[in-house]
């Protein structure tokens, strides 16, 4: 998967640890200003959580992934919409949320621009909102990681239906000679002469006999360094695989894997090529050729490669950048880049940290001062890990429309607006970053809705400590939020060793909200969720369970 989804778990906990008739507003009079009370409701969990979108049966392709806290909006007809957002951006339609169904047209494509400038590599929909179910705004977690976008050459971002297309030839090994793969569109990958023999955009299987093996053909004579991870991406049987990276006959590397291996093979090699030189990559099973789906995505570039290959914790840069949808969530587009840019950390990219402005909440309407509001998290971690900041910061605009008019809270008010540090070069990132509300509970920006039985805004995410799971904290201003507490506990990857099953992604929906944007709240509303069921990265499922608060 290209959203690093196990670094998301990691660091979202870094701190987190310590409907009927539609309408096209909610009205003022629901809406209070109080100040966090020492009163808590209490939470009681109804039933048992159902499953909304199962991915080993529903999927339509298998980029179709819950890979941030699903968003619901009521569409102009009456009926519902579910996002499912990853790299790839779907949606679950039906007249209600029971009669949910997956449609196979992706409603957004990632742009992949390897350009960090730009702000339009891995995007995903975070956060939607309607007032007449037919236009849709829509904030996108955009993603750039060096390893996968930086490298002159990228296996994935390569990927194509064309043999030699990008430098890149896809074959298969006999043992004895090379030979052309043949490239199933249905399927969108290509397969050798034995029908497990396998190459996909991030991934390999072999067969029996057949070796796969990305194959880059050198266009330049210099030096070239060679970067990536090798992982086992199924560890539900036989007996492991042995990755291998040739030059011509000289093998350069290899890693022997073991099934159920969960561990990294990073590798980084620089690598003297003339012109017209070949180099393999491979994947060989040990004998049992079954499970043997191996992440293999390899990134060649001039000179160094664009991130150490033991830290790619770090080479990140995320932001938020602006979509529109006229069609009722059918399809979105977004304005030239960097024009859609609506948050970003004000720093260019450094291979060195990892910086973020990201995982926005929903966009929730404040009607007696006309602003909507998102909660964002806000991330910076140096390789070293002496700056080691998260937390949650506030912005409000009153224009959807516009991504330039959204103002971050600056502690006193919403003036801090967000800069291009490739464009406006003389800003101090010290002075333009914005400030965290309510440090000390750190990132709750999975959900964000007003609920109108507590007559406060609620803020969902989630936390370890001695009950890991999921939690929510209340505020009348946004600003200021009580304590956290406990909604329901769940496994958290963070805590285990990123080992299935566990749960992550939590919000609220309320099936009766009258608001089309579900930004409403009441005493009884449905607690969604992801769950990754087993060690295959593509297996995640979306499920909800019913809550009801009490005072």
């Amino acid at each position: 998967m290209t959203k690093y989804f196990l670094l998301v778990l990691l660091l979202s906990a870094c701190t987190s640890g310590t409907g009927p008739t539609p309408t096209s507003s909610p009205t003022s009079a629901i809406f209070s200003t109080a100040t966090p009370t020492s009163s808590v409701p209490s939470i009681r969990l109804v039933g048992e959580p159902e499953a909304v979108y199962r991915w080993e049966s529903d999927r339509c392709a298998d980029d179709m992934l819950p890979d941030l806290p699903t968003r619901a909006i009521r569409g102009a007809n009456g009926g519902v919409q579910l996002t499912i957002s990853s790299s790839t951006n779907y949606r679950l339609i039906g007249a209600d949320f029971d009669s949910l169904e997956p449609d196979c047209s992706p409603v957004m494509l990632s742009d992949k621009d390897r350009n960090p400038e730009h702000y339009n590599h891995s995007e995903w929909l975070g956060a939607v909102y309607t007032e007449d179910g037919r236009t849709i705004h829509a904030i996108v977690h955009n993603e750039y990681h060096g390893d996968q976008a930086g490298s002159l050459w990228q296996a994935d971002l390569d990927f194509g239906p064309e043999q030699k297309m990008n430098d890149w030839a896809y074959q298969s090994w006999d043992g004895s000679s090379y030979s052309e793969m043949v490239f199933d569109e249905s399927r969108n990958e290509w397969t050798g002469i034995r029908p497990l023999c396998l190459i996909s955009p991030q991934a390999m299987h072999p067969d029996s006999g057949c070796e796969p093996s990305r194959t880059w053909t050198s266009p330049i004579t210099g030096l070239v360094t060679l970067s990536g991870n090798v992982r086992d991406l199924d560890s539900n049987g036989g007996d492991g695989v042995v990755a291998t990276i040739f030059k011509g006959n000289q093998e350069l590397w290899s890693a022997t894997i073991d099934n159920g291996d969960e561990e990294m093979y990073p590798f980084e090699l620089e690598v003297e090529v003339l012109a017209g030189d070949q180099i393999h990559f491979g994947v060989d099973s040990r004998g049992d050729a079954g499970w043997d789906t191996t992440l293999f995505n390899p990134g060649i570039n001039f000179g160094p490669a664009p991130c150490p290959s033991n830290r790619h914790d770090m080479c990140t840069l995320i932001s938020l950048t602006s979509a529109v949808s006229t069609d009722g969530g059918r399809t979105y587009t977004q304005a030239s880049p960097p024009g859609h840019m609506l948050a970003n950390f004000p720093a260019p990219y450094d291979p060195g940290w990892m910086r973020a402005i990201w995982q926005p909440s929903n966009i929730v309407r404040h009607p007696t001062d006309g602003y909507y509001y998102v909660l964002i998290q806000y991330d910076e971690h140096s390789a070293d890990y002496t700056t080691n900041a998260q937390g949650m910061c506030l912005i409000r605009t009153q224009a959807l429309a516009d991504p330039d008019s959204w103002r971050a809270w600056d502690g006193t008010g919403f003036d801090r607006r967000f800069t291009n540090p490739y464009v406006e070069t003389d800003t101090d990132p010290e002075e333009q970053s914005c400030e965290l509300v309510t440090p000390e509970i750190g990132a709750l920006t999975y959900g964000l809705s007003y609920n109108t039985y507590l007559d406060k805004f609620i803020a969902v995410g989630v936390s370890g400590g001695a009950k890991p799971g999921f939690y929510y904290a209340l505020s009348g201003d946004l600003v200021q939020w009580s304590s956290k507490e406990l909604i329901m506990e769940a496994e958290m990857g963070f805590l285990n060793g990123n080992t299935p099953p566990f749960s992550a992604y939590p919000t609220l929906i309320d099936h009766d909200s009258p608001s089309m944007s579900f930004d409403l709240t009441g005493q009884n509303a449905h607690l969604y969720y992801t769950e990754v069921t087993n060690n295959n990265p593509w297996s995640m499922d979306l499920l909800r369970i019913q809550i009801e608060f009490n005072r």
